[in-house]
């Protein structure tokens, strides 16, 4: 019996994820958490402090991976093909700007790093995963401090003044270490999700995820606000459904979704302007003035401004070129349509889609509660991240791609585990037979 169990277990131990840590890694992603809120600054091509972070760790997985011949996957390669060369067709036939140009290399950039830090965070022990998860949660805690100090207008100036919002009320819209109110309020939302996923008790998660709900209320983005409580109502539901493995029914609820989330976009653009007196709320108080009473603003300023945009891009049908538009469309569905063509709306559907199967797929192949949970969390934090793009351009944000890395890895690593931590029933019988 020894002789036939020792081949398959010595084939276990050598596809199994190491649990030790690779000290240089941890510490250089360490340092990327550290930088990556801190946007006030910025150095030429839009590059931030967490750029020096990432290329660091992008040459040092890439020399790993050469040195150890680890075997990389490629998360999302077909759709990031399909955005890339969308971008140099609507470049070459659309108005050829150096933006534009300068747009497609920070994609590859980013598309880049993307790939390379999936593959560092598989092969990362899951307790120094959930350790990485908990320094982002405290960081994100922090930068919670600014937002509301932000908000209220205490401390230094620029946790609430950015480049192009004046500032002339007592409570106003924070952007903490961000140039950006909505950029602040997305790291928010993301690491709202993170937190959850982390091992901490229940109770120490639900004060700090209060915590950072109210630091993303000091932003005053409706957008991040309701993006996060909606894609929060949609873990609960889908990973009770999960959990009972229940598969006709998720996929039903998976749709169903869809269609509700849709129909509650198109119900708030219909009573926007009507929607907070309709609950009996005074938009002149000075917080909600700054959340809810601009609810109709926006999505009137959003409307004409995707109005005009229809009106340049029916002259150039296969987009205008990335990052064309120089006030922004302030949401992603039309960025990469009309300024990349209906190829471009393609890809950024089709990655949009296959990043949000994919925790559904592994939620539903895993046995362990935590790491099933773990994987959805991810999950919902990117579904917040797909619906805030209506109102925001997000694909370019850190934050987001940093999460569909966690997102990706996470499931590598959790079905690597899964499946080299037992023999398959079928090889269990197979040992059964030869004994």
């Amino acid at each position: 019996m020894t002789q036939v169990l020792s081949p398959l277990a010595t084939r276990y131990r050598t596809n199994q994820i190491s649990e030790s840590r690779d000290q240089i890694g941890f510490w250089l992603s360490v340092l990327l958490l550290c930088l990556l809120p801190i946007e006030h600054w910025r150095f030429p091509f839009n590059l931030k402090p967490a750029d020096l972070a990432l290329v660091l760790l992008t040459l040092y997985g890439l020399l790993k991976a050469w040195r150890t011949h680890q075997r990389l996957d490629f998360p999302l390669l077909l759709p990031m093909w399909v955005i890339l060369f969308s971008s140099l067709l609507a470049t070459l036939v659309g108005f050829g700007s150096p933006e534009s140009i300068i747009a497609i290399v920070q994609e590859i950039y980013l598309f880049s790093w993307f790939i390379v830090l999936t593959n560092i965070l598989k092969t990362v022990p899951s307790s120094d995963t959930d350790r990485l998860m908990k320094i982002w949660s405290v960081i994100a805690c922090l930068e919670s401090v600014t937002t509301v100090m932000g908000m209220l207008r205490i401390g230094p100036s620029i946790f609430y003044r950015s480049s192009y919002e004046q500032v002339d009320m007592e409570i106003v819209r924070a952007t903490g270490t961000y140039d950006n109110s909505n950029a602040a309020a997305m790291y928010l939302s993301v690491s709202f999700f993170i937190l959850l996923a982390t091992s901490w008790p229940t109770w120490l998660r639900s004060v700090l995820g209060v915590w950072l709900f109210v630091g993303m209320l000091g932003t005053g983005s409706n957008g991040a606000l309701l993006s996060t409580l909606g894609s929060l109502v949609v873990l609960a539901g889908v990973h009770a459904i999960i959990r009972n493995r229940q598969d006709a029914r998720l996929w039903a609820a998976v749709i169903g979704i869809g269609v509700g989330m849709v129909a509650v976009v198109l119900f708030t653009l219909g009573l926007s302007t009507s929607l907070p007196s309709g609950f009996g709320l005074d938009t002149r108080d000075p917080l909600l003035f700054q959340t809810l009473g601009r609810l109709s603003h926006s999505v009137t300023s959003r409307l004409d401004i995707l109005a005009w945009a229809w009106k340049t891009y029916s002259r150039h049908p296969w987009g205008t070129g990335p990052n064309s538009f120089a006030s922004g469309l302030h949401n992603d569905y039309a960025a990469f349509w009309f300024e990349r063509g209906p190829l471009g709306i393609i890809g950024w559907l089709w990655l949009i889609a296959a990043t949000l199967l994919r925790p559904l797929q592994v939620a539903n192949q895993l046995a362990n509660k935590h790491r099933r949970w773990q994987v959805l969390v991810l999950g919902a934090g990117f579904l917040a991240c797909a619906v805030n793009a209506f109102s925001h351009e997000i694909s370019h944000m850190r934050q987001v791609w940093m999460l569909m890395a966690l997102l990706f890895a996470s499931g590598y690593a959790n079905l690597t585990r899964q499946a080299t931590s037992s023999p398959t029933i079928t090889e269990l019988d197979t040992v059964k037979r030869v004994a």
